[in-house]
């Protein structure tokens, strides 16, 4: 079978769908991408694709549309060359919000087209939640309609359609919902993993003989990831728990199959200094407070094997993995109770749940986790045991797959 792949990064979301048809020797696998790591995967011979350049309107909507015109005119003549030279895919795989797909149904007819949906923006909760639902001037939802347009395109495109949760799904309007099938891409369960760890040491810094460590993971820029609420709740927190460090860290791009700049990575250094000089404490608590940014892959995971508590926030928005991966550890994880957050998380069962913004409340909750954190090994447990039952990526994979080759299956068929 001929496949072809198509996202931003390589491998990004694509990573086991395209690892499992690779290993196949009689397939040919393709994957365009912009930018990725380091080495490949196995059979699966990666295409580069030079980035767009920004367009420098005025108008957050133009540069919107521009920017995805111009990724998916590249995609689009790479995709023409690749059939110019004779190759035609069965099966076609690409993400619906960046642009690069734009041309694929026009280029490939033939193929069998899997799309994996982002995000539809509306006006509902995530558009007005940091507004704490007051209404919005029309000209700001004019950038998120713009992306819109890519979505409408890949999902009336695509021969099937998947998405990671359920709560994302419910965005899109009826029509399109219908379409989608909920399939999250999962975690590593093999890797992440509980294990016991004395204390953290990486990134310069060795809290070998520290007892109780609360961790933190979410870009310092991304707004809905709930860094500022969290800084919030830390004199409480540090008062409460005057024993206790905290670390903040995330995986490095690089360990997501993404690559950072140089520009990139000086920004988030200097984001890092002015963040640990803006932080509510005084010196003797700031110096409990750790911002690592990112980090190795092996030395996230031993903060997260480590913490005796992980806080987990985001606005109403699309979950990010790293929920999942502290359940995955057996970590005691208190998420903001959020509908993306509830979906996962089941107050008291399999974590706990905190007002997002109320910071005198989280950090209440978090002291409270830590205090009891011996007595709530089972909390711990029971985290993992939902992750492995519907997040497990190895089984997630293998559904997928099964998923794709039956429908293509049932297309031929009915054809």
């Amino acid at each position: 079978m001929r496949i072809l792949f198509l996202h931003g990064s390589f491998p990004g979301p694509f990573r086991l769908l395209a690892h499992s048809f690779g290993a196949e020797q009689e397939n040919t696998v393709l994957f365009l991408s912009e930018t990725g790591q380091k080495g490949g995967l196995p059979g699966v011979r990666r295409l580069r694709l030079a980035p767009p350049l920004n367009h420098a309107g005025d108008d957050p909507a133009e540069r919107e549309a521009v920017l995805r015109f111009r990724r998916g005119a590249r995609a689009g003549n790479a995709m023409l060359g690749l059939r110019k030279d004779g190759f035609a895919p069965d099966l076609v795989c690409a993400s619906s919000s960046a642009g690069g797909s734009l041309y694929v149904r026009d280029i490939f007819p033939e193929a069998f087209y899997l799309v994996r949906a982002d995000w539809f923006y509306n006006q509902g909760e995530s558009h007005c939640f940091f507004n704490r639902g007051r209404p919005r001037p029309p000209a700001d939802f004019a950038p998120a309609r713009v992306r819109n347009l890519w979505e409408y395109n890949a999902l009336g495109d695509a021969d099937l359609a998947t998405i990671s949760s359920k709560w994302q799904r419910d965005q899109y309007p009826e029509f399109l919902a219908q379409r989608l099938r909920v399939l999250h891409s999962g975690v590593d369960t093999a890797f992440f993993s509980p294990a016991p760890v004395a204390g953290f040491v990486g990134g310069g810094l060795d809290l070998a003989g520290t007892d109780e460590l609360i961790s933190f993971s979410g870009p310092l820029h991304d707004a809905a990831r709930g860094f500022a609420q969290f800084t919030r709740c830390l004199p409480r927190l540090l008062e409460l728990r005057p024993s206790c460090h905290v670390l903040v860290a995330w995986p490095a791009p690089e360990s997501r199959g993404g690559r950072s700049g140089e520009e990139a990575k000086r920004g988030e250094a200097e984001a890092l200094c002015r963040c640990r000089e803006d932080l509510p404490l005084p010196p003797e608590a700031r110096a409990r407070v750790h911002l690592l940014g990112p980090r190795p892959l092996n030395e996230y995971r031993r903060m997260l094997r480590a913490s005796t508590v992980h806080v987990y926030l985001t606005a109403p928005y699309a979950l990010s993995t790293g929920i999942l991966e502290a359940m995955a550890c057996g970590g005691l994880v208190v998420g903001s109770d959020t509908a993306p957050v509830r979906e996962v998380i089941s107050h008291g069962v399999n974590g706990f749940l905190c007002d997002f913004w109320d910071a005198r409340a989280m950090a209440e909750t978090v002291a409270g986790v830590a205090e009891r954190a011996p007595r709530l090994a089972f909390i711990g447990q029971e985290a993992r045991n939902a992750v492995r039952r519907d997040y497990d990526a190895a089984v997630q994979v293998e559904r997928l797959r099964k998923l794709v080759l039956e429908s293509m299956a049932a297309r031929n068929g009915a054809a």
